[in-house]
């Protein structure tokens, strides 16, 4: 088993509307010994504006990202193809499924690329945070769990040295000390806790946690911070195949089993204790079964009650009529985002236009305006096709498209609408802020936002960002 190792760091938190600056991977065999390092910087495009606070967390100036050696195009490239020549094997990341995951699903998106490559057949995909919470929980003797502010912590540097591995602070939020530290942490977790490493690590691939929602009547799923509950497979969900809804048996069936539809759809939001929960199969859910895991559920009732409380859930099938229903319309009236970035997950690429995102990479820059014009039938696609040959090769583009992508560009970095991403007055106004709530004696800190001001004031005098390290940007569809 081959594993694939890796960090971001960003220029924000919405993958949405930022990008990683920088990347580190690590090939690893089975015995978790590296094979392969890589690690990439790269200048974010000009329409993206870096949010002041990230920058002061990761320590990045606007000198590294104007100085990188790589636009976000190339490095996005260089992923890519990383990504298919590592496959199969299982990705891992740190606190990766709901952050690095999901930006670097949205740069492969906006840069032509599968946004999926991670979950290539026979790809898996793991979170050293998910194991180790539920190895903290599970096999307390295997790891010890810092207080900070008198709760426990589970963020790296802490978390890393309280369990005697060598990772300074001032280390953190650099991509490539950071997937050294995962790794670090991944082989201790595996040898203070050999077997259920084996179990969780055995979940990074689909297969496994859903063929015990099918065959298994009591499970365990550690819910991160949320604890340990019992649960039952209810079913899969009729719009996501990846995903199935399981009861928390904690909470008695009679409660919900007869009530409409509209009961039921409003018992997904309630407040406290929710009788059902979503479970990503492709995920790595912290799902176990019960005879491995059921000593931990101090507070549930007993296996005789959580076993009749299973059979009333999956026997009731007026119940599981209501229910489908109710999942099949859960997200229909959910509204489209106007923006392309914004709607990765409105719908599939094509087989099709797959096709034509690898064509488009491999013809020149004087075809692929008309290529991608012609060629490609999801507009989400033709928008950033527009948006790199802007940024990339502007002399190929029509003339009425080039004045467009620019008056587009200075609208997106100026405009005083109310807007998803950060536009330079607002991160402006983030710089603003962070002085005036920090401490004023910190001539390093105060030394780096005179330089983020700066840097950002020079780009709002200009309105359109410099070429070279910046260079031209996109046009919205």
């Amino acid at each position: 088993m081959t594993y694939v190792l890796y960090d971001l760091e960003t220029t924000g938190i919405d993958p949405r509307w930022n990008v990683p600056v920088q990347a580190a991977f690590l090939r690893c065999d089975e015995n978790l010994d590296i094979v392969e390092e890589l690690e990439l910087r790269c200048r974010p495009p000009a329409h993206i504006v870096p949010s002041p606070s990230a920058m002061l967390v990761t320590g990045v100036a606007p000198d590294d990202l104007d100085g990188a050696n790589l636009s976000h195009l190339q490095m996005m490239e260089q992923i890519a193809a990383k990504l298919a020549a590592w496959s199969p094997a299982t990705m891992v990341a740190y606190n990766g499924l709901h952050f690095d995951e999901e930006h670097l699903r949205h740069a492969l998106f906006t840069t032509l690329h599968p946004p999926y490559l991670t979950q290539r057949p026979g790809n898996g995909r793991a979170d050293v945070l998910v194991m180790a919470r539920a190895i903290a929980v599970l096999r307390p003797e295997a790891l010890t769990v810092p207080a900070i502010d008198g709760k426990p912590s589970y963020r790296l540097g802490p978390l890393c040295r309280a369990n005697g591995l060598d990772f300074a602070e001032a280390a953190a939020h650099d991509a490539l000390a950071d997937v050294r530290a995962t790794l670090a942490l991944m082989r201790l977790l595996r040898e203070r806790a050999p077997e259920l490493f084996a179990l969780l690590i055995a979940n990074a691939r689909k297969d496994a946690p859903a063929a015990m929602l099918r065959e298994e009547k009591i499970l365990v799923l550690h819910n991160g911070v949320g604890g340990s509950i019992p649960v039952t497979g209810i079913m899969v969900s009729p719009t996501n195949p990846s995903a199935w809804v399981v009861a928390d048996l904690s909470v008695d069936p009679e409660t919900y089993l007869a009530r409409p539809e509209a009961d039921i759809a409003a018992l997904f939001a309630v407040k406290g204790r929710r009788p059902f929960r979503s479970i990503k199969t492709n995920a790595q859910p912290a799902l176990l079964r019960f005879a491995d895991a059921g000593h931990v559920l101090s507070h549930a009732p007993d296996e005789t009650v959580l076993r009749e409380r299973a059979d009333r859930v999956m026997s009731d099938e007026a119940f599981h009529v209501r229910f489908r229903k109710v999942l099949a319309e859960r997200y229909a009236d959910r509204e489209p985002s106007p923006w392309p970035e914004g709607r990765l997950y409105e719908t599939f690429i094509s087989r099709q236009d797959e096709i034509n995102m690898r064509r488009w990479h491999e013809i020149g820059w004087d075809q692929r305006y008309r290529f991608a014009e012609t060629l490609f039938g999801d507009e989400r696609l033709k928008a950033f096709s527009n948006r790199l040959m802007l940024e990339h090769a502007a002399q190929h583009m029509p003339e009425e498209a080039l004045r467009q992508g620019e008056a587009w560009l200075r609208d997106r970095l100026t405009t005083p609408q109310e807007v998803p991403w950060l536009t330079l007055p607002k991160a402006l106004a983030e710089a603003e802020r962070l002085r005036a709530e920090g401490n004023r004696d910190d001539g390093v800190r105060l030394a780096q936002l005179d330089a983020i001001e700066c840097w950002l004031a020079g780009r709002q005098d200009a309105c359109v960002p410099q070429h070279g390290p910046f260079e031209r940007s996109p046009v919205r569809r």
